[in-house]
């Protein structure tokens, strides 16, 4: 995440007294046209060290990157209120939302769950495509191929052990130009004016990230596991929450010189929008980040709990915001390693890795970011409520990457596509998953927070919200045999990075 140095300065001063640290994340793109243009970027300015993927006004950060946003006081300026849930998070089009909860607990209906899961951890790093991490994966589709968009086929390079040097568009036009409507050939177009040459096909190797793909080889591999949107990180961080992308792009500062920019979600300053969309027509608005929609937390089993790490997600809906516990359920990114460590688990753990080289957002490269999942992950397996555990590792969004498999989108009445994303890695790990099972089911995003509901018999959201996905949403049952004896923790090494 890069920020503007206006927008940082205002921040740190805002939240010095309070002793906290705030993470608004850059803007994926700036979109004040009526909606994403396939054409060209026109309002898509690069920042100042030539990134031509973010926005210079965008949001600000102050101490740690990892840090979660001061979940607030929601009847403070620029909290909860400003933005209708009504209208939220498809923004123009009327959204249909029954019931957000409103309490952010458990239901009444006891602890009682009809599955052996009790535990459920949900990892979320960023910025790589199915086939940027698994070519060659045994069982698993991918392809050593690429087509350009001058019908070239290449052989798609390895990519190098280190740093890539920069990062790569990953806006949703420049995802739309990659789709080339259905050909899977625009990978090499990028943004306009910055062609990205050959490196969004780099493929990594098993040698160059081991430990992925001995979980893969051990658990289970998801490999037709999209992306719900075409879009970057905010809208794949949020659908593993709210079972829908509530944005088209990330939250940004509209005040260049700082402004009120504080805060994440419904406790952001004033200054501080979002651009959403309408799924059906693929018109777009800017709004407050703050939605009156369904969160996966309003519906807990009785006397289960949940923690929100690292990018605090959850505060971008209402329900939650109005907590009076809400505090204690947001931790940093770097506080989750020693919360396992020292036997600290909720039922529901989502882990929003997206700061720092840990995150594998380029131009990272992913060993620093491996190893972080390695130590994660090892200390989860070590506590005794592995047994009733269950694992979710994927990535917020394709990162510009390739990935031949064309996804199934929805083609608005204005030509534009939104949803859905292209294809990313998800490895599902368990005592009760198959062993060494590729999943080849459509799944999406969205299939996680289904995956929740189905193992603890909630109410899908998509009862409540008619833009819910996780009614819809494949299934990711099928990576599980609950008939098996349970398996024992794979505990493995970190290595050098180079």
């Amino acid at each position: 995440m890069r920020f503007h140095p206006r927008a940082r300065s205002a921040i740190l001063s805002s939240v010095a007294a309070l002793g906290l640290a705030v993470v608004v994340p850059s803007t994926g793109c700036s979109s004040a046209e009526p909606a994403p243009k396939a054409a060209d970027d026109e309002g898509d300015e690069p920042t100042a060290d030539g990134n031509p993927d973010e926005d210079p006004t965008s949001g600000a950060s102050a101490g740690d990157p990892g840090d979660p946003a001061d979940p607030g006081d929601p009847g403070t300026e620029g909290a909860v209120g400003e933005e209708d849930a009504g209208t939220s998070g498809g923004a123009t089009g009327g959204n249909e939302v029954v019931d957000s909860g409103g309490t952010g607990g458990a239901e009444e209906s006891g602890a009682t769950v009809p599955s052996k899961i009790r535990y459920v951890i949900v990892l979320v790093k960023e910025n790589h495509t199915f086939d940027n991490y698994f070519t060659g994966f045994p069982g698993a589709e991918s392809s050593m191929h690429a087509t350009l968009s001058s019908g070239k086929t290449i052989v798609r390079p390895k990519a190098p052990d280190g740093s890539l040097g920069r990062d790569i568009c990953h806006t949703n036009a420049c995802a739309q130009r990659a789709y080339a409507d259905h050909k899977m050939s625009g990978f090499d177009l990028g943004r306009a004016g910055h062609r990205p040459g050959h490196l969004p096909f780099i493929r990594y190797t098993e040698e160059q990230i081991p430990n992925y793909w001995q979980y893969a080889r051990h658990f289970v591999l998801a490999d037709h596991f999209f992306s719900t949107a075409m879009a970057p990180s905010t809208p794949g961080h949020s659908t593993f929450w709210t079972a829908r992308p509530l944005s088209l792009a990330n939250a940004g500062c509209t005040d260049k010189t700082g402004g009120a920019c504080g805060g994440f979600g419904c406790t952001a300053g004033k200054d501080v929008k979002i651009t959403t969309f309408d799924p059906a027509t693929c018109k777009t608005r800017q709004t407050r980040p703050c939605f009156d929609v369904p969160i996966l937390t309003d519906h807990l089993p009785k006397g289960f709990t949940w923690t929100n790490y690292g990018g605090p997600l959850a505060m971008m809906v209402k329900s939650v915001a109005r907590l009076p516990d809400r505090k204690e359920h947001f931790r940093k990114q770097g506080e989750l390693l020693a919360d396992l460590k020292a036997g600290k688990l909720a039922n529901l753990t989502i882990a929003n890795l997206w700061s720092g080289e840990v995150s594998e957002h380029p131009e990272a490269s992913p060993c620093a970011g491996e190893n972080f999942t390695v130590e994660i992950l090892n200390a989860a397996m070590k506590l005794p409520q592995w047994k009733e555990m269950a694992i979710v590792v994927t990535w917020d969004d394709w990162g510009g990457f390739y990935d031949h498999v064309a996804p199934e989108v929805h083609r608005c009445s204005n030509g534009q596509i939104i949803e859905e994303g292209f294809r990313l890695p998800a490895i599902i790990i368990s005592p009760f998953a198959k062993k060494g099972f590729v999943l080849h089911e459509h799944t999406d995003q969205a299939s996680v927070p289904r995956l929740v509901e189905d193992l603890w018999g909630m109410r899908y959201m998509s009862t409540r919200d008619r833009r819910a996905r996780d009614g819809r949403a494949g299934s990711l049952r099928g990576a599980f045999d609950f008939s098996q004896s349970p398996r024992p923790p794979l505990l493995l090494q970190t290595h050098a990075c180079r």
